[in-house]
Order: structure tokens, then sequence, then C-alpha cells
């Protein structure tokens, strides 16, 4: 990343800087705290430079070019007159966009810590004992499906009629219509079916009686009659499988609980009054 650094200041030395006028435009910006709204006076130096490399090399993955930097450099400029100029005017004053994002970056301050921390294999097996549902596998089903064609009136009679038909050994004048999935499928996870057949017709399988003929059940396509012949729940993954899962939820939970601890200091230090409108 030093090369960066050479380079910005390299590009700092020469000629390519050529800001916005109107005013009183200068260099420096203060370390570390916010810009006064009465300040005329703002800096780039070698430091704001190399953050504007850094930050276009994250984005695009290679450095900027003279001119590209020239554009950037005169793009940051802009940017902190208007901010500067906006808060003179008290324009960040009551509103609500401003408020929920200066919010979330206090969020964002509170959780830091929690987000980069890193759990032990004890704290994800516990997380998964404590609520093992939760990580439970999807249930695999071998079935029948027939299609009987378009979501109406007709054929929902229709479906009904097949049903009692088809339960009582009757197949005999029971036509279906065509379709291009399988009409049978063996140890098939439940989100596959949903993926072929949508949301509803895998949430009817989960409600479906075993080993009976039931329907109408709905799909992306239109009205089916299914048998589900077994019902099959996967054994309790083990942590290594959904590692990742786990860690995403320790995670989420840390830094909710690091922000309410941190709210919790920051009230405090407020005398809250709530009047409510009787």
């Amino acid at each position: 990343m030093s090369g960066w650094k050479d380079r910005a200041a390299g590009l700092l030395r020469e000629p390519l800087v050529h800001f916005l006028a109107a005013g009183a435009l200068v260099f420096v910006v203060l370390s570390g705290r916010p810009p006064d709204a009465g300040e005329r006076r703002i800096v780039v130096d070698e430091a704001v430079v190399t953050g504007i490399v850094n930050r276009y090399v994250q984005a695009f993955r290679r450095p900027p070019t003279p001119a590209e930097l020239d554009g950037l450099i005169s793009d940051h400029v802009r940017t902190e007159v208007y901010y500067r100029e906006a808060l003179r005017l008290g324009l960040d004053q009551d509103d609500e966009v401003v408020r929920k994002r200066m919010r979330n970056k206090m969020l964002a301050i509170a959780g830091a810590e929690a987000e980069a921390a890193q759990p032990s294999d004890a704290d994800l097996q516990a997380l998964l004992d404590k609520d093992p549902a939760r990580y439970a596998l999807p249930p695999r089903y071998t079935l029948e499906q027939r299609y009987i064609g378009a979501d109406n009136a007709a054929n929902r009679a229709r479906a009904g009629a097949d049903v009692a038909a088809l339960n009582a050994g009757r197949t005999a004048g029971l036509a279906q219509e065509p379709l291009p999935l399988p009409g049978r499928f063996v140890d098939a996870p439940a989100f596959d079916l949903a993926t072929q057949f949508g949301d509803d017709f895998a949430a009817a399988l989960a409600k479906a009686p075993v080993g009976q003929w039931f329907g109408p059940v709905s799909s992306g396509f239109g009205l089916h009659v299914i048998r589900v012949e077994q019902r099959a729940q996967p054994p309790q993954p083990r942590l290594a499988e959904i590692r990742q899962r786990l860690e995403n939820d320790w995670r989420a939970a840390a830094v909710r609980k690091a922000e309410d601890a941190h709210l919790k200091e920051l009230l405090e230090g407020y005398d809250v009054v709530i009047e409510r409108p009787e």
C-alpha cells in the first residue's frame, strides 16, 4: 500500500489539482473532528489524497489515473464546501434523514468491537444446542404428483374428485395434463421442490398426510394432486456443516447486545421526559 502513498504524494506535487474556485478554498482537513460550519480553510494533504486513492483502489482494483484523481479531489472539495455550507445554514437540523444516518453511525461505533469478535466452537455449539429447531435441515420427500391444469374452479372440483378416486384405488379414466417435470420424486429436498414448484407447493407437502392422495395443491404451474410416500427429517446438523450460519447469528446477537449496553450507558446522562397527548 506504500506504493499508493508514494504515487499520491507525487501526484500532489504535479499541477493537476485545479480546485473549485469561488471563495477561499485552500488546503487541509481537520484531523479527527467535524468541520466548523464557519471554518473557511479546507486542507487536502497527503493523508486525505491517500484515503481517496485507497477508496478508489478498493472499488475498482486499480489506482486512479492523474485525470481521475484530479476529478476525485475536486469532488472531495465540492463535498466539503457543500457540507460546511449546509451546516452553516442549519440544514442538518430537524432532518429525519440526517438524524437516522447519525443514529446508524453511532450504532456502528457501538457494535464495532462485537462485529470484529470471533466466537469459539463452544460458543457456536451452545447456540446450536439452545435452538436446534432453528438450524434443523429441511425434510426430504419421496412423492408422486399428478398435474391437473390451470388453477380454476373446474379444475379444483376435478382435483377433489381425482383424490377420492385415487384413494379408492380407481385410476381408470383419470387423465393428467402434461408437465415438463417428473411425476415422481425420490428423496428430494424440500428446497429443491420449492425451487421447481414454488413455495406454496412445498408448504403443502409439510401438511399432506403420508401414504394418501391429497389436493388440490397449488404450484407455479397450476393445480396438482400429490401423494407423499415418505417424509424424512434429516439428522441434526453438525457444527462444521453450518458454521457460517451460526457465526452470523452469534455475531448479530453480540452486536445487538453491545448496542443495547451502549445505549443504556448513554441514557444515564439524559433526563428523558415523555409527555403523551391526552
